[in-house]
């Protein structure tokens, strides 16, 4: 049986066997026998889409904000907490990243064009994969940076020692040159032995996301009206991550997986010990309070029918489908149903009952892989673009220019709704006005894509409310003290300066190695 998918870092499907495994990236120009034939460029270029975004930098960047909480990952709770500097491991390690991502490409370029044999649309197809990818390094490193040197060719150590910074905007200009010739040269789709690469729809779709992020909502807008007819959501909402369900209508783009052969071991951080998890990746209170009612309305309502004693009742079913929280049923690894008991001192799942116990009383539901081996190494992939996002960037781009209607709202935040499973009330179009819209769209987006692809960090930092929402005390479920009084589990004392943080410092040993590299204010 052919496997439909992508093994990052080694090879792709050519005849559907795994006859490319592997195979280390080639990179380099010394090797004179490379670059002979377009299987050479087919075997590099697919090396690159391991670049794309490590499993847990996909995880862990939620870990740095209102969402979650990292209690082993020091370099991750140091952000999230604001007590980091430009020696951060976690900041180094970024940067390197995308910068070795960045040589691939630029390697490819220099030397994709001299392969005989391939024929021009082939070749096209090829670079313009390419150029997404590189687009996708310097669009991350902005956002992490702000402006970062632009590398466009292979560069010695010794030029690489003198180079400076670049203006934001070049960055940003560069990033929508590569996705605008990316979108003209990618085919629509490809042969389902080569499920996985990079089509027009992904290169258009995160061309979206880019223009909204840099406030460009006409563009924005425009563009994810494009492809709004060109894919679906999935009918059911917790069963889209599931492995078996990856070849369907909604995913745009996925880091790709198959077990045994490609591997992540993520769940370790998400499962209870009594599932052999360890619970280095911690849902926290304000996210759960972010869910609403399944009738649509905030549990601070007083019309929601929130129940403070039975918190988890009647709620938004994308609640049960991402968070693990106190009397959750789920199945094990034996395909039993068991209880899941977080109150303080619940062996061994209790609040705090032991270092591989949770912090703040909840664990993850959402990427549960129960076919995983070990219990803890998946196959399962994990999303980078998918049409509910492309959705919501709509709505947002027209609800940011006023023009966004109750033919809107059903395409968008009301089919969203009606997929999870809220109630009738809660799909009806709100007359809120836009700064309530504002509201609504910006809480769908945490809800919906929760956990994924680092959606949460970069929306707190664009939207500039991350001063608002990561200062003070993180915390975890509500409980009950011996003097009879309730409190939430205070997990993490977090604070975030507006006059440094919405940037990260340039690395240290960047900064060391080259005097040039200026470094971001108040760093």
């Amino acid at each position: 049986m052919k496997k439909y998918i992508i093994v990052l870092a080694l090879a792709f499907l050519s005849s559907g066997c795994f006859n490319e495994l592997d195979l280390a990236p080639i990179d380099a120009t010394s090797e004179l026998t490379f670059w002979q034939t377009e299987e050479d460029s087919r075997i590099f270029l697919n090396s690159m889409y391991a670049d794309l975004m490590s499993a847990d930098t996909y995880l862990f960047l939620s870990a740095m904000t209102d969402d979650a909480y990292s209690r082993a990952r020091e370099d991750v709770r140091n952000i999230g907490s604001g007590s980091y500097g430009s020696s951060n491991g976690m900041i180094a390690g970024v940067w390197s990243s995308r910068y070795e991502g960045i040589r691939r490409a630029n390697i490819f370029f220099n030397n994709v064009d001299r392969i005989p044999n391939i024929n021009d649309e082939t070749r096209e197809s090829y670079k313009a994969q390419a150029r997404f990818i590189r687009a996708w390094h310097y669009f991350h490193l902005r956002e992490f940076f702000g402006g970062v040197p632009l590398i466009t060719d292979e560069i010695s150590l010794e030029e690489s020692i003198q180079i400076t910074r670049d203006d934001q905007s070049v960055i940003l200009n560069f990033v929508y040159e590569e996705l605008e010739q990316a979108i003209n040269n990618l085919p629509n789709s490809y042969p389902s032995d080569q499920f996985g690469r990079i089509t027009r729809g992904a290169a258009i779709a995160f061309k979206s996301r880019v223009h909204m992020y840099n406030q460009e909502y006409e563009q924005a807008e425009s563009l994810a009206s494009q492809i709004l007819s060109s894919y679906s959501l999935y009918p059911n909402y917790g069963e889209l991550f599931q492995n078996p369900n990856f070849g369907n209508n909604e995913v745009i783009l996925a880091l790709q997986y198959v077990p045994t052969d490609r591997e992540h071991n993520i769940q370790y951080s998400l499962i209870p010990p009594s599932l052999s998890g360890y619970a280095n990746f911690s849902p926290l209170q304000e996210l759960v309070d972010s869910y609403p009612m399944i009738n649509g309305l905030p549990i601070d309502d007083p019309m929601s029918t929130y129940d403070i004693d039975n918190p988890y009742q009647n709620r938004d079913p994308r609640l049960q489908a991402s968070i693990i929280y106190n009397g959750y049923v789920m199945r094990n690894f034996a395909g039993n149903d068991v209880v899941i008991n977080t109150m303080p001192g619940a062996a061994p799942d209790g609040l705090n009952y032991s270092s591989n116990s949770t912090p703040s009383g909840y664990y993850v539901s959402k990427f549960y892989d129960r076919e995983a081996r070990n219990q803890v190494n998946s196959g399962r992939n994990l999303i980078l673009i998918r049409h509910a996002e492309v959705l919501l960037n709509y709505a947002e781009a027209k609800i940011e220019r006023g023009n966004f209607t109750q033919e809107d709202w059903d395409a968008t935040i009301g089919a969203i709704r009606a997929r999870a499973g809220l109630n009738s009330s809660a799909l009806s179009f709100p007359n809120v006005g836009q700064d309530g819209l504002r509201e609504i769209v910006r809480n769908e987006r945490r809800i919906e894509l929760a956990f994924e692809a680092g959606h949460r960090f970069f929306d707190i930092r664009r939207w500039r409310i991350a001063e608002d929402v990561l200062n003070g005390w993180a915390t975890g479920m509500r409980i009950t003290g011996a003097d009879g009084n309730s409190e939430f589990e205070r997990v993490d004392l977090r604070t975030f300066e507006s006059s440094r943080h919405y940037l990260w410092p340039i690395p240290l040993r960047e900064t060391d190695l080259n005097n040039n590299l200026t470094q971001n204010p108040n760093w």
